[in-house]
């Protein structure tokens, strides 16, 4: 079985976001710790940006949120 890594919030300063970062903003809008317009004003995205990491964490998994991948992964789609 594999090891889960635990999911914690990163800073709000961030400014290089990991998958890892990306994944746990997006577990604590499903799981109510934040709501998206909370999340997005702490780390100053849009609602946009926001969407986007839901739709490609959805369709992709973590891999789906890699900033190096995500053309490969948008083509693939259309």
């Amino acid at each position: 079985m594999r090891s889960r890594r635990k999911l914690t919030l990163p800073d709000p300063n961030v400014r290089r976001w990991t998958v890892y970062g990306k994944a746990a903003v997006v577990q604590a809008i499903r799981s109510g710790a934040l709501t998206a317009q909370q999340a997005a004003e702490r780390y100053r995205l849009s609602a946009e940006e926001l969407r986007a990491w839901e739709r490609d964490f959805d369709r992709h998994g973590l891999y789906g949120l890699r900033a190096t991948q995500l053309q490969i992964y948008r083509d693939k789609t259309r």
